[in-house]
């Protein structure tokens, strides 16, 4: 059987040649990974850069580094004999000229010629940062040359240094910046993994992916090569090649466009798994981008003129002493990126608090991970040292607030009285009832310190601005994040009557129950109101929401064929519920169509689950299990369900994916679906089908940087229902 093998370049081709993300190549790593596809790193990076973006990738195969210079392979990767030293943990076939012979070389020939040209070696770690986006962690690994020297021309390229380098039997190539090297190349790495590829497996399909010059030899190397294409839409003109596929769409974008068509097109559907799988998904991922949070940013703020501006309003960054930023949220790590893009050393400290394992790299914001939705001690603590930072603000301190979902659960201080593990059980009593997240966030407002307004009430009389990704039906100010910079329209009584609504008097802990009484009894001092003069220094600013992920997904149907349409944005109440009305709409729908139409339905906002039985699962698994039951046995019909942020429930899963063969299926694999549905467990009933069945129901995109609640999008077909 014939094996693809994949070789990619990194910047501008699998990651972002701005923010260095992976995000809109999701949908495509997912399926490389689910189809075990060798996916090998081929790039200008350096060894330890390499190795920290296979940590992050969870990517486990050889990996070539510096154009060339070495090829990486784990130990026993291949089988049989090898010619190859051992290396930091690996098996290295050594290509290049070892460094400190090439750093000589550009020396003498920079010192011969009076070439204003200057090395990675001849910076500080600051100024490779600077040059290249990079954090300055990440720059230190790539000073840590073993083959080759990156270096820039100070007055533009010089073509009398370039052809001296050529005359003393080197090399140079260029990718984002230029690099001096020895006898080797991409290709001549890539031919020899391919060669070791087929020893193991016999027959074998190569693919290429890149963007730039350096990349040429790599894709003259591999039988099937892809040119992705760069931000403004162009190719790289030098790069000519019979049967190159290019990319539509730039970066990440592009090399999934490609992936997925050149590895659809391969595949043969797997039996019970939804046969749109991968369309679903391609509208999925369009809606992810269009509310990626650093995109987000940078389109509602700018600086001119040493201005800040953010929406309507204009900042005067020289009458400022300090700019402070904090935040919090899942999304919140790409907001402050962008930020630090704005601003950069104009900011004079910054703290956020994301979910765990939602960092991204940041070169002076701090980051503190912490747990959600059931806070712990280290959003505690990140919390209240963000109060501090606010509270030393004065009238001459800009604030910039960052939030986005997750931020109530991650922006944790107890009113005194109340400590951390109450507020713990109060969280976890209202999730297991089914309270909304307006409900939810009416009590937890009434139990904080810096919920309900009370952190622009501590940042006054600073200037405040917030930037917020919405995670709330309605994009409602007061509660996003449980509104910690926006007048709050609910009261101690409201949140009393989410308590008696559930029944929870009794098993709300004590100094809860107790504080929210006495507030309900005017006995407690109120969360900040409108007519509060904190909030004349404030400005809240919606800069993404469900609203644009939906429409963002219905121009990428109609793209791709589908006469789509949004049925609501408003989704809500219980995931069975939904799961019932989505499957009716569905129905009514096909009905009306035509012969060999495909049409499109599209869902936003956020269900609850009341948890009755002891399994494993989120909302929109739960969701996506309910609607297979409804609409078992009927062809054409197909249902993604995942959050934006790419969790759901305590799994590893964003959703599930079902069609009407779901159901059938799993009982013929003796997976009773019934029962797991009744038992909340519909994470393990898709794992276990997909176990058994080789199906690929769980959507796993790991973090996405984003959160604007959940998507539903409905395929439906009249091929299948007229044969």
């Amino acid at each position: 059987m014939n094996k693809n093998v994949i070789f990619t370049d990194l910047d501008g081709t699998l990651l972002d040649a701005v923010n260095y993300s992976y995000t809109a190549a999701q949908p495509a790593l997912n399926l490389v990974a689910a189809a075990a596809i060798p996916l090998i790193l081929c790039s200008s990076k350096t060894r330890a850069e390499l190795v920290a973006y296979r940590t992050r990738l969870s990517n486990a195969h050889p990996f070539v580094s510096e154009n060339g210079g070495g090829i990486f392979i784990p130990p026993d990767y291949f089988p049989g004999p090898l010619e190859a030293e051992e290396s930091n943990g690996y098996r290295l076939i050594r290509l290049g000229m070892p460094y400190a012979e090439i750093r000589e070389q550009f020396v003498r020939l920079r010192d011969q010629l009076h070439a204003r040209v200057r090395g990675f070696a001849d910076m500080s770690v600051a100024e490779v940062a600077a040059l290249t986006g990079l954090n300055e962690a990440e720059a230190a690994l790539a000073r840590q040359r073993d083959f080759d020297e990156a270096f820039i021309f100070e007055d533009g390229p010089d073509e009398h240094f370039l052809h001296a380098i050529e005359a003393a039997g080197l090399r140079w190539t260029q990718g984002r910046i230029f690099h001096i090297m020895g006898n080797h190349d991409k290709g001549r790495a890539v031919k020899m993994l391919i060669s070791l590829y087929r020893r193991q497996y016999g027959e074998v399909t190569s693919i290429g992916l890149g963007d730039s010059l350096n990349d040429l030899p790599m894709l003259q190397a591999v039988d099937r090569p892809v040119l992705v294409g760069h931000a403004d839409g162009s190719h790289d003109s030098r790069i000519t090649i019979a049967d190159m596929l290019k990319t539509r769409l730039p970066g990440p974008a592009g090399w999934n466009e490609a992936l997925l068509k050149m590895l659809g097109q391969q595949s043969e559907r797997i039996v019970g798994s939804p046969p749109d799988r991968q369309i679903l998904m391609q509208i999925f991922n369009a809606a992810l981008a269009a509310v990626d949070p650093f995109n987000a940013v940078l389109k509602s703020a700018r600086v001119e003129n040493n201005q800040l501006i953010v929406t309507d309003r204009k900042y005067d960054l020289a009458a400022f002493n300090r700019i402070v930023v904090v935040g919090a949220g899942k999304a919140t790590a790409r907001m402050a990126l962008a930020v630090e893009t704005l601003l950069g050393n104009s900011i004079s400290a910054g703290l956020i608090v994301v979910k765990e394992g939602h960092t991204v790299p940041l070169s002076g914001i701090e980051q503190v991970e912490a747990a959600h939705p059931v806070p712990n001690e280290a959003g505690l603590l990140g919390a209240q040292r963000i109060l501090q930072l606010v509270r030393d603000a004065d009238d001459k301190t800009l604030v910039i607030c960052l939030l986005s979902g997750g931020a109530s659960a991650l922006l944790v201080v107890p009113v005194e009285g109340v400590t951390l593990h109450d507020k713990q059980e109060t969280t976890r009593l209202l999730l297991g009832a089914g309270a909304s997240i307006n409900e939810l966030n009416a009590v937890r407002k009434h139990l904080s310190s810096v919920k309900g307004g009370k952190l622009a009430q501590a940042a006054y009389p600073a200037q405040l601005v917030t930037l917020i990704l919405s995670d709330v039906i309605g994009d409602p100010l007061d509660v996003i994040a449980s509104g910690p910079t926006a007048a709050d329209n609910s009261s101690f009584s409201d949140a009393w009557s989410v308590i008696v609504k559930f029944g929870l008097q009794n098993a709300l802990p004590p100094r809860a129950a107790n504080h929210l009484r006495r507030g309900s009894a005017g006995q407690e001092p109120e969360t900040v109101k409108a007519n509060d003069a904190c909030l004349e220094n404030t400005h809240n600013a919606i800069i993404a929401s469900n609203r644009q992920a939906l429409n963002a997904a219905q121009a990428e149907a109609g793209r791709l064929g589908l006469a789509a349409k949004t049925i609501s944005d408003t989704l809500q109440g219980e995931a069975r519920a939904a799961a019932h009305f989505l499957a009716q709409a569905a129905q009514s729908e096909l009905a009306s169509m035509k012969p060999r139409e495909r049409h499109c339905l599209l869902c936003g906002g956020e269900t609850t689950v009341t948890v009755k039985g002891a399994g494993t699962g989120g909302r929109n698994q739960e969701l996506a299990l309910a609607f297979a039951l409804e609409i078992e046995g009927i062809p054409g019909m197909s249902l993604l369900s995942a959050g934006t942020d790419g969790g759901d429930g305590p799994t590893d899963a964003a959703g599930a994916c079902v069609d009407g063969n779901t159901a059938s299926l799993a009982r013929g694999k003796e997976v009773d679906p019934q029962r797991a549905l009744d038992q909340n467990d519909s994470y393990t009933f898709f794992k276990q089908l997909d176990t058994a069945a080789g199906t690929h129901c769980l959507i796993k995109t790991g973090p996405t940087g984003t959160n604007v609640m959940d998507m539903q999008v409905v395929m439906l077909s009249t091929d299948c229902v007229n044969g």
